[in-house]
């Protein structure tokens, strides 16, 4: 919690304002130590200060805490348990000056760092967050559009037993807009729940769509033959039966909720559309008997 804390405040603190923090401390310290330390003192504490600033520079968190806990120790026990003739306030700033400018140039530096990251990601990460749904976290339409063309252009043109086909599934909850209507809020932790239901059901290699509107797509490459297809529609009846049996919707009355399902196998030669195939899905799981209901 404190950590979260910590990390929430140092993320506020802006680098124009670091930067000028340090310069601000150097230039205090120029003024207050030019006339009141012989030359060779003035030296050595301009060369602790700029020490200080680059070891925040080149370490890392983990680096730096021990370096700093280290020189604490280490300047405290000679300072004060040596004989060593030195004012009070120039004993402290010998101690702490290299922690507190390597801390604040460390921020520098990761601030920064951020900085050069965000800026260098910027198109991918807007990328990122147009191809996924923000309510499941799933590909959306638009990725399933290109993700299908992509997989279409990889099917080889001619059939044997070792070319490949693809499988695109479809489940919807039957009268959503009325349930969405109805209780916006639960209707869409159950989207939620589905989408996280159908992580531990499918297999990892393939892809999952949300299109809205209560409806997900899945998308599978296999081999093209009769068992392969066997093996995708029995996935297919346990993924919407394990839909059934692991969804409820929380409402302040108990619903029963239509699952429906359809899938369609393509090869090469076909000349089906993204929008095409979508259409057709919607129209097949429309006539789908096997409904399973969520209490």
């Amino acid at each position: 919690m404190k950590r979260d804390r910590l990390e929430r405040l140092t993320n506020r603190i802006t680098v124009e304002l670091l930067v000028s923090i340090v310069l601000c401390l150097y230039v205090f310290q120029v003024l207050v130590f030019f006339d009141a330390l012989s030359k060779s003192t003035f030296l050595v504490v301009t060369i602790i200060s700029s020490l200080g600033m680059i070891l925040g520079l080149v370490s890392t968190s983990l680096i730096l805490a021990v370096t700093d806990m280290l020189l604490v120790f280490l300047g405290a026990f000679l300072l004060y348990f040596e004989p060593i003739l030195m004012s009070m306030e120039l004993k402290l700033f010998m101690i702490f000056a290299i922690p507190i400018y390597s801390f604040l140039t460390y921020l520098i530096k990761r601030s920064l760092f951020i900085r050069k990251l965000l800026a260098f990601r910027n198109e991918d990460i807007q990328s990122y967050l147009n191809d996924r749904d923000p309510l499941t976290g799933y590909r959306t339409l638009e990725s399933f559009q290109r993700k299908y063309e992509q997989f279409i252009a990889s099917l080889p043109s001619w059939r044997d037993e070792h070319s490949r086909m693809v499988c695109v599934s479809l489940y919807y909850v039957d009268f959503y807009d009325q349930y969405f209507y109805r209780n916006e809020e639960a209707t869409n932790q159950l989207i939620r729940d589905m989408a996280q239901t159908l992580l531990y059901v499918r297999y990892p290699e393939e892809l999952f769509f949300y299109t809205q509107n209560g409806t997900f797509v899945v998308l599978s490459a296999a081999f093209d033959n009769e068992q392969e297809r066997q093996r995708l529609k029995t996935v297919n009846e346990v993924t919407k039966t394990q839909l059934g049996m692991n969804i409820f919707r929380s409402d302040d009355k108990i619903h029963h909720i239509t699952i429906r399902k359809a899938e369609l196998f393509i090869d090469r030669k076909t000349t089906f559309t993204p929008d095409q195939v979508i259409s057709y899905l919607k129209r097949r799981a429309e006539v789908d008997l096997s409904e399973e209901y969520i209490y």
